[in-house]
Order: C-alpha cells, then structure tokens, then sequence
C-alpha cells in the first residue's frame, strides 16, 4: 500500500507539472515526496509500538483483575451481609446430581469384587433464601434402595459478619469432610479418613458459628460448634448420639496474582460411649493448601492434612491412638483436563504391644470435564498393611493389600452453585 502510494503521487505530480518544471525541479518535488513517504513509515511504526505496549498493558490489567475479583468476593463474604440483596426466591432452587462410580478390587486371600457404574447415590438439592436474614439448604441423598436427608441446615445472618449454622451438617474437620464426594478430584474416600470415621462422612446435628475478619490482605475464619453424632468408629460404636464441642480456625492468603495459599486447624472433643465413666474421643488437625491457577484455567494445587484421634477406652484400658493424613497433587492442563496424584499415610498404637501399625496407599488418576455439568474421572489406588476400617472397605483382612480401579461418571441437572475453593 505505501509503493502504490507513492507511485501515484509522483504519477500526479508529473501529470500535473508536465513540462513547467524543470528537471531540478523535479527532482526536489520527488525528494519531497520521499520525505513525506519516511514520515508516514515512521507513523506506522510507532503506532504498531503503541499497539504492542497496549497490549501489554492489557494482559497486565487482566490479571490484576481476576486479583481484585478475588479479593473483593473475600471481602463481600466476610463484610456484613446487604438486607436489600439477600431476598425470598420465593420457589428454591433445585438440582440433581447423579454419581456413578463403578470399582474393580484385587486383594489379598483371593479376595475380588467388581461393579460397572451403579448408581452410587443421587442428590437432590433444595436451597432457598427465606428471607433478607436466613437461608435454607437440604440434602437429601438416594443410595441403595434408601433415602436419607444427608444435609438439612438453617443459616442465619447475625450482625458483625457472624453466620450461624443449625441443623444437620458436614462437619468442618480438615479440608475433605465438608466436601460432597462428587465435588472431589478423586473417586473414592481418603483411606485415613476412613481409618479415622469409617467410610461414611463425618456429620453431626447441632449449632456452628462462624466468623470472617481479615488481618493484612489475608481473611481469616473462626468456627465454634456443639453438636451430637452417631459415628460408630470415632464415638460410639452402637450408633448412638453422642455430643462434642468443635474449634476450628482457617486462613488465606494471596500470593500473587493467581496463587494463594491456605492454612488451618481443628479440634473436636466429646464423650464417645464406649464404656463406663463417660470415656472421652479427641480428635485435632491441621490442613493446608496451595493453589496455582491462571486466566486459562491451567495450574497446579498441592494440599493435604493430618488428623490425631486420642479415644480412651475406659477406666483401666490405655488410650487408642489413630491417624490419618493425605497429601494431593494436582495439575490442571486446562478448563477440561486434570491429573492427580494422592498419597495416603494412616497408624494406630497397638496398645498390647506399644507398637505402631502403619498402612500407605498411593492413587494416582485423571479427570475430563466434559462440560459444566458432567465429567468422568478415572483412578487407579494401590494400598498396602490395610488397618482394619480400610480392610472392612476393602474387603479385605487387616494388614493385607489391595489393588482398586475407580470409574466415575458425575452428571448434575438444575442449577448447582459452585464448588468450595
């Protein structure tokens, strides 16, 4: 474009000029010309330049947004809720998740068992905003022929930022046990949590009051709860209710732009029925998490946490002692694709011998997110000396091993918000 330019302009200055000018003439218009014809390549040049740093500068401005987007939804969530925000929905909004999780088990003593993708358990989900004040969340779960409220709550908005929490609930010990299990990585249950309450999540009926404040640019959560459960491997293995008291502290903090890392700590202390003289089980832990994820959704997270059961036996009996930990890897290649990695550590005091039995499991595994509202995950799970809730599990004797291949399918239908950070 800038020859044909030029071409023409030195073909209308001859036609114009034709034979008026002389030679030398001439050639001083043509330098003019030229001259003119520099100046526009360098405009050009230097708009390309701007064009590039503005660029620049974009990309640079996004990122501090997806930042600041960060930040401000802490702050929203830790300052006092808006009254004019937070109104009836009037009809609450339901949703259905389907999870499909077929295994495959090879273990000691010949043991094998096999499933092809049953039905595991459907939720339905109703939630609803009663009123500038209150929420209303329940679950309830389908699985094995039998229904079930799985998670039936009221939260209240208090003044000073303060929440509070009744009804049937997940309790918050560690990172995992809130989670519903298809919101997880992974298709199965951490083999120390199940060491520690049995295959089952950790719930409990009571009140939860909890509290966000910010130190810095971090935000930090404080929970205190009273609450009853039927847990029949860390209180009472009758299934009966017993009641505990719970603290839990957990706090965040950006390490840049699209990094952030989290951690917290819990203690649980309760009578747990197991023989006279109102024997007590004490359960304390710490977790932690760190998070890596760009504008593209690739990235990386590293997280896990270790729990301790003190639970006395009775008067004249030595304490048990049991924990359980994990540690997750996860690398996310993009909005679709993700491989993890998780390795499993779990002991128990052998009393009789003052001796420690310890069992390890390594899982290691892929998820495609079909879409936002299905993905299948696919995970393999070697775990060797299983204590004794693992082997129940498993199918298998204690301190034997087992070989486990997991495919699960998840689909949800209906609105679902989003998942725990």
């Amino acid at each position: 474009m800038k020859h044909a330019f030029k071409s023409t302009a030195f073909a209308v200055a001859i036609l114009v000029c034709g034979n008026a000018f002389a030679a030398t003439e001439l050639e001083t218009l043509k330098s003019t010309v030229q001259t003119l014809m520099d100046r526009i390549e360098q405009l050009e040049a230097a708009e390309k330049a701007r064009l590039v740093e503005a660029e620049k500068i974009k990309e640079a401005r996004d990122v501090e947004k997806v930042s600041a987007a960060k930040k401000e939804a802490r702050k929203q969530y830790a300052s006092t809720p808006d009254s004019s925000g937070r109104v009836s929905s009037g009809n609450p909004s339901i949703s259905v998740i389907g999870n499909f999780t077929g295994q495959r088990i090879r273990g000691s003593g010949d043991v094998r068992s096999s499933s092809f993708l049953p039905l595991s358990e459907a939720e339905f989900i109703f939630g609803a905003n009663i009123d500038p004040h209150a929420r209303l969340d329940v679950t309830v779960t389908a699985a094995d022929g039998n229904m079930a409220v799985e998670e039936g709550f009221i939260t209240a908005y208090l003044p000073w930022s303060t929440n509070l929490k009744a009804g049937r609930k997940f309790l918050p010990v560690g990172r995992v046990n809130e989670q519903h299990p298809h919101a997880l990585v992974y298709a199965d249950r951490p083999n120390g949590l199940v060491n520690l309450f049995g295959p089952e999540i950790f719930i409990g009926d009571g009140l939860l009051l909890d509290r966000p404040f910010f130190i810095g640019e971090s935000v930090h959560t404080v929970t205190a709860g009273l609450f009853s459960t039927q847990n029949d491997v860390a209180f009472d293995p009758t299934g009966a209710n017993q009641y505990a008291g719970l603290v839990r502290w957990t706090g965040l903090w950006d390490m840049n732009g699209s990094t952030t890392f989290e951690l917290g700590g819990n203690y649980i202390q309760g009578k747990n029925g197991i023989a006279g003289n109102n024997p007590l089980t004490r359960i304390a832990g710490v977790h932690f998490a760190l998070k890596n994820e760009t504008v593209s959704h690739s990235g990386f997270a590293l997280e896990g946490e270790w729990l301790r059961r003190w639970q006395q036996q009775g008067a004249g009996v030595a304490t048990s002692l049991t924990d359980g930990s994990y540690l997750l890897a996860t690398a996310a290649l993009n909005r679709d694709w993700k491989l993890f990695s998780r390795l499993d550590y779990s002991r128990e005091l052998n009393t009789a011998l003052s001796s420690w039995n310890s069992e390890s499991a390594v899982s290691i595994g892929g998820v495609w997110n079909v879409s936002e509202f299905q993905n299948l995950t696919l995970q393999y799970k070697h775990t060797r000396n299983a204590l004794t809730e693992v082997a129940k599990d498993l199918g298998i004797a204690a301190g034997g091993k087992a070989n486990a291949w997991y495919l699960r399918w998840v689909v949800a239908i209906g609105p679902h918000g989003a998942h725990g950070y």
